[in-house]
């Protein structure tokens, strides 16, 4: 890729994973919270308090991180189990990486 973004077309789950964390770390700095442990069971509301904004906000960090935005990658249109922890949005962008294959862009 030429715009100097990480893409998250042949990432790994690790660095995937870890820019999922980074991102929720970010928007609780953000929104004068103190970021602790994130780890994946955790659920995004309950545990890291994080509302639908900042649920937003994540997605954008994260695209901008990956290169990629799964809500408008090919087949976004199909049902999409619910997000409610740090391992269903990493699984999302995880999905969204072997969707892509190798090299597409």
């Amino acid at each position: 890729m030429t715009s100097g973004k990480k893409s998250v077309h042949g990432a790994d789950s690790a660095a995937i994973a870890a820019a999922v964390v980074a991102a929720i770390g970010q928007v609780l700095l953000d929104s004068g919270r103190r970021p602790g442990p994130v780890e994946p069971g955790m659920l995004l509301s309950a545990d890291l308090g994080l509302d639908s904004l900042d649920l937003a906000q994540t997605v954008v960090l994260l695209e901008r991180a990956l290169g990629a935005d799964p809500f408008r990658a090919p087949g976004a249109g199909a049902p999409r189990p619910a997000i409610r922890t740090v391992a269903d949005l990493t699984a999302l962008y995880v999905t969204a990486a072997a969707a892509a294959g190798p090299g597409r862009h």
